[in-house]
């Protein structure tokens, strides 16, 4: 009989000790996430200097000269709607007779994210166009090598009329406002 009473007590500890030890305690936090709105666009690149140069006697100037060591990094996270890059002359004026055209060319592998869709080489002037559409949540990287590459093209009008109205100049200064904005 002792050893029933024994064993009875030693079921009734056992049973107490993993009741006392299965007690557990929680608490509760509530977290409140979100992800801000971004959207950041640095040139990096100083003067870019183009120059049409005569060729030689009988013939007009070169017809055009590219540069595309600009970049141009940017940082975008979007609520909803994709984002735009748009450019136009915001100070100066471009040489009668000649135009200024802008390309951007594919990020290099550093860029995470949607790039966008690339437009046609864009003629500027004082009115914003895109030259870039659809970009989303992005980055392009802060090397010298990283972001879109800009090609900037000095050329003669295609309107050869507009030839005789070319003036020899250095140092016409033209700045350009590249603006990166939500798409309408």
């Amino acid at each position: 009989m002792h050893f029933y009473k024994l064993s009875g007590a030693l079921i009734l500890l056992l049973l107490y000790t993993i009741s006392v030890y299965s007690q557990q305690n929680e608490a509760v936090t509530e977290l409140s996430l979100g992800v801000s709105e971004v959207s950041l666009v640095k040139a990096t690149s100083g003067v870019v200097t183009l120059q049409l140069k005569q060729r030689e006697a009988g013939l007009s100037l070169e017809t055009s000269t590219s540069d595309s060591t600009a970049r141009l990094l940017i940082s975008s996270v979007v609520s909803e709607q994709p984002r735009t890059l748009s450019a136009r002359i915001s100070d100066g004026i471009v040489p009668p007779g000649t135009q200024i055209q802008l390309e951007a060319l594919p990020p290099n592998v550093n860029f995470v994210g949607n790039a966008g869709v690339y437009s046609n080489p864009i003629i500027l002037d004082n009115v914003d166009k895109p030259f870039v559409t659809e970009i989303t949540t992005c980055y392009s990287g802060t090397d010298l090598s990283d972001g879109y590459s800009l090609k900037f093209t000095f050329s003669l009008n295609a309107d050869r009329s507009t030839y005789g109205s070319i003036r020899a100049s250095t140092n016409t200064s033209v700045s350009v406002t590249i603006t990166l904005t939500e798409a309408i």
